[in-house]
């Protein structure tokens, strides 16, 4: 399991790059690793778009078929903007996505994703 905090957007960038390494120093697929990176920077970009302050939890898990992606700590979220975007991008990366309202407030964003296996 892999769980990292990203305290700004400003830091995204280098939790991307920090996302990559650990996936690849656990064995992971080249193709796992990018689809991976891709599904957290729409799911952070969407939490950074509806202007969230607090720092957001990272965490990604495999299983035997699937990843299992999650975004806590996040205001209220939605994953649709004004053209679909992410939600079109989400669509074809994953097997399922979507938002867990919690009672503090927050949203948890979370996504699951198909494991490549060879």
């Amino acid at each position: 399991m892999l769980e990292l905090q990203v305290a700004t957007p400003q830091r995204l960038s280098s939790a991307r790059r920090e996302i990559r390494e650990e996936l690849r120093a656990q064995g992971l697929d080249d193709d796992d690793v990018r689809t991976l990176e891709l599904v957290v920077g729409e799911l952070s970009g969407a939490a950074y778009d509806a202007q969230v302050e607090s720092p957001i939890v990272i965490t990604i898990e495999t299983f035997s078929r699937l990843h299992s992606v999650r975004l806590r700590g996040t205001r209220s979220v939605h994953l649709d903007d004004a053209f679909h975007l992410r939600e079109r991008i989400l669509q074809r990366l994953t097997l399922a996505f979507g938002e867990r309202r919690n009672g503090d407030g927050t949203t948890d964003l979370w996504a699951e994703v198909a494991r490549l296996v060879r």
